[in-house]
């Protein structure tokens, strides 16, 4: 169901919107990065991978890559900017 939710959702998104897709990850080794892949309407594409500090939290490589999306996101004026990740606790904490 929460699936279905989702890519309802994700369909909706505007033709104009800015959409930011964002992933933290850490190895077993305990390394770490991020990585953003932007999408726009007028065929713009940006990709961004960088490592963090070693044994840095999942959660704290989710924010990150949060970030470095929205730091791109400045440079243009577009007014929809969607982000999609897939941390629901980085969702919950930039909520509050």
């Amino acid at each position: 169901m929460m699936r279905q939710l989702s890519l309802e959702l994700i369909n909706n998104i505007p033709s104009q919107a800015l959409i930011l897709y964002t992933d933290g990850s850490k190895s077993d080794s305990g390394r770490t990065g991020n990585c953003v892949y932007a999408k726009a309407e007028d065929g713009l594409f940006f990709r961004c991978r960088f490592r963090n500090p070693d044994n840095c939290s999942v959660f704290r490589s989710e924010l990150l890559a949060i970030r470095e999306g929205l730091n791109f996101a400045l440079h243009f004026e577009n007014s929809d900017i969607y982000i999609l990740t897939d941390s629901k606790s980085s969702i919950q904490y930039l909520k509050n």
